[in-house]
């Protein structure tokens, strides 16, 4: 924990000008806020790695968060009980208790459940809480483990979640607080594309139905596939995303930082692609995500979105190189492209003094905008946001125009944290830009040359060729 003159002394330096403010980040559902006391709560759940599929790993770290979102303050000593459902059936049922109101529960997937009730195979291994009947208690020191169906395949699983007490172990609420999150698992697929002579291979993770009909155009280097799409459930998809796995080899892409993209013809944000070549040695990641309120805009009498993603002739990705006293070094970047969304995507990646990713380190920063407004984010708790990976990417506001100052802190790495912060400071700028266009070859249909040559050699007459061409 840090002390209560250390946290006084990153405040002071971070937001004495800066209201606290909360990106979008691209993990995780939340849940609407409820009244509780004099304030609201809600809650917040999250899997890591954010793109688990059991075939890749072997289990995964489950997040439940109960928090006031005007703060950004846990509630403390919080009492749950978690149902987790894949589609009507009940995979796990169980209590827990945890005294910093962030519950981590590590998941084992098992395969091969011959009961009917799938719920009846689940096991749940920890340390049972002294005070609150049948709880496993979970800590930076224990963590339970329920292994079993949960997460074994993929679609929408949804997490139940009541808060039978808090901020007393012996203090229940006169009624259960409930809310509902989902957890999406992933469909993997694989595409080969030929590019000057070479085949590759590109690994497809869609956190909806699998995609179709995924071509690459070699003289355009763009992608484009469709992803089916039912309207009537729009209302209920918080997303639509998708992540591809390009290996660096692939020559197209080498050169290429930022992406545009297109959606049944109609324009994507900037935020919504995002392409990563930090996280992983051997392939970049495209990142495709289109959230609920651009897909209401979007929204046809299509049953599919028609996708193209094609490199941007000039990178719009302006990366920072920045140092840190205690030898901590980082890549900043962002995308300079001014949008309508009004905001922008920002990403940061921690290296130690070898060049490794750091895991678990913790950070904070501060954005100031052309008008002088300012906002910050220092993590649930004021403790800082965690990395797991050392990597962040978030979507951060961005009204107009203009140079921003951002400030980054370093406040610790897992359960430790510095002898004192660390600062560094950077300006950015978002510039409009024009929308790039792609020129394709247009193609007469065969029936279209076909009349035309018969009109002009005289064997059909004029009205037959119009009607012809009208058809």
């Amino acid at each position: 924990m840090l002390s209560k003159s250390w946290l006084f002394l990153i405040i002071i330096a971070i937001s004495v000008s800066f209201p606290f403010s909360f990106a979008q980040h691209h993990g995780g559902t939340q849940a609407p806020p409820i009244s509780f006391g004099a304030g609201e709560v809600t809650v917040g759940t999250y899997i890591i790695p954010e793109d688990f599929t059991p075939t890749k790993y072997s289990d995964a770290n489950l997040k439940i968060r109960f928090f006031d979102p005007k703060t950004n303050i846990n509630v403390e000593n919080v009492s749950y009980r978690i149902q987790i459902f894949y589609g009507t059936q009940l995979v796990a049922n169980q209590m827990f208790f945890d005294n910093d109101g962030e519950l981590e529960i590590k998941i084992q997937p098992k395969s091969g459940c011959q009961q009917e009730e799938l719920w009846k195979c689940t096991k749940y291994f920890g340390t049972v809480d002294p005070v609150v009947p049948n709880a496993l208690t979970s800590s930076s020191s224990s963590i339970p483990v329920i292994s079993g169906p949960v997460f074994v395949n993929s679609g929408q699983y949804t997490v139940k979640t009541d808060i039978v007490g808090a901020k007393n172990p012996k203090t229940q609420t006169t009624q259960d607080i409930h809310f509902e999150t989902i957890v999406i698992i992933p469909n993997e697929q694989q595409f080969k594309i030929s590019s000057s002579g070479a085949q590759y291979t590109i690994n497809a993770k869609n956190f909806q139905e699998p995609i179709t009909d995924f071509k690459y155009d070699d003289s355009l280097k763009s992608t484009s596939f469709e992803i089916p799409f039912n309207w009537d459930h729009l209302d209920h998809v918080p997303y639509v995303k998708s992540n591809f796995e390009i290996p660096k080899s692939f020559t197209p892409f080498q050169n290429v930082d930022s992406f545009f993209g297109t959606v049944n013809g109609i324009m994507l944000f900037p935020k919504d692609l995002h392409f990563d070549k930090y996280s992983n040695n051997s392939y970049d990641v495209l990142h495709l995500m289109i959230n609920n309120d651009e897909l209401k805009s979007l929204k046809n009498s299509n049953s599919k979105l028609s996708i193209t993603l094609t490199p941007n002739p000039q990178s719009t990705i302006v990366t920072k190189n920045i140092s840190f006293q205690n030898g901590i070094n980082a890549i900043a970047s962002y995308d300079s492209r001014y949008s309508k969304s009004n905001d922008f995507l920002f990403s940061i990646v921690f290296f130690d003094a070898n060049n490794n990713h750091i895991s678990d380190i913790r950070y904070g920063y501060g954005l100031k905008d052309p008008s002088g407004k300012e906002s910050a984010n220092i993590g649930p708790n004021n403790l800082g946001i965690s990395l797991a990976g050392g990597m962040d990417t978030r979507i951060l506001d961005a009204p107009s125009t203009g140079k921003y100052s951002m400030q980054i802190v370093l406040l610790g790495i897992g359960n430790d944290k510095f002898d004192r912060p660390f600062f560094t400071k950077f300006d950015l700028e978002i510039l409009n830009s024009e929308i790039p266009t792609t020129t394709l070859s247009p193609e007469i249909p065969s029936w279209i040359k076909n009349n035309a040559g018969w009109w002009a050699e005289g064997k059909i007459d004029d009205n037959s060729f119009i009607q012809g061409i009208q058809f």
